[in-house]
């Protein structure tokens, strides 16, 4: 695999950005302040010549739910493939198969490669107000980062998506790469550079997550790492758990395990300082003007 660095200086502490996720620039015509993102093969580039202004603060800015509907998208694929009633409401939790109609783990994984084999995801429309809102944070004077879980072979056609629901509007784009296909256990998971770990390399002020368990490694980080947890959704009101075998379980294998009892009532997350709920993104920025000076 090959290995690329960049140090970045952020209050004079310099960082190096050495690792294995991806990264689409974005180029600068020197004619015009647009920018045409400019995506790279899924080849496990590193963050190679990445170049954020120091004197602009930076944001970091999940993709999935928060700036594409992707859970409606995936939902109505689910329906029109399988035959489901699949709603927004059966997401109770961030992990697909600890919900309904998704199946075990080995089948959700599968469901998951086949809806990324159709062209579903490139029709995603994009999260009500965020362009918007988006445009008033580059006018305030921050530049603006998408840090996403999408596997780095999605980074193509993730960049199209943001430029033609986006244009102009992010630096650049890091895939991470936990997304569902990857999560068949959490120590997988854990091998992988974190959200916060980029958020720390990119000197971010804060991220806006739709994930609860994201949210948590970010405010458990030293130093932590400023969450806006954003949506008012069922999968970021409670956080999965992975303490025994149950936690492994199908939502339906659970249900059964359960008597029937609605267990996932249970699971309701608390919030820790460092992490802010935000119902959509008009209130973003109503917190941004009411907590960071520039």
């Amino acid at each position: 695999m090959q290995i690329s660095r960049t140090v970045i200086d952020c209050d004079h502490k310099r960082f190096s950005l050495t690792n294995y996720f991806c990264r689409s620039p974005v180029r600068r015509s020197p004619q015009s302040h647009s920018r045409a993102p400019s995506a790279l093969p899924a080849s496990g580039s590193a963050l190679e010549g990445l170049a954020l202004r120091p004197d602009k603060p930076v944001i970091a800015v999940d993709l999935d739910d928060v700036l594409s509907q992707t859970n409606r998208v995936v939902a109505e694929w689910h329906n029109d493939t399988y035959g489901s009633n699949m709603t927004l409401a059966h997401f109770y939790y961030y992990y697909y198969w600890k919900n309904p109609f998704w199946g075990a783990p080995e089948e959700t994984f599968r469901k998951v490669e086949e809806f990324y084999r159709t062209t579903r995801l490139d029709e995603a429309p994009p999260v009500e107000g965020a362009l918007e809102s988006l445009k008033k944070l580059i006018g305030r004077g921050f530049q603006l980062v998408v840090v996403t879980a999408r596997q780095q072979r999605e980074m193509e056609r993730s960049m199209r998506w943001l430029q033609r629901h986006y244009p102009g509007i992010f630096e650049t784009m890091i895939c991470t790469g936990q997304s569902q296909e990857t999560l068949a256990d959490e120590h997988e998971a854990l091998t992988k550079l974190s959200k916060a770990q980029v958020c720390h390399k990119l000197c971010a002020k804060f991220i806006v997550d739709d994930s609860i368990e994201n949210a948590h490694k970010c405010a458990r980080a030293n130093p932590p790492v400023p969450v806006l947890l954003f949506g008012d959704n069922s999968w970021n009101q409670r956080e999965a758990k992975f303490g025994d075998m149950k936690d492994e379980l199908s939502f339906d294998e659970k249900l059964e395990l359960e008597g029937g009892r609605e267990f996932w009532r249970d699971d309701l997350a608390t919030i820790p300082e460092g992490i802010t709920r935000v119902k959509n993104w008009h209130a973003v920025v109503q917190w941004v003007d009411e907590n960071i000076q520039l």
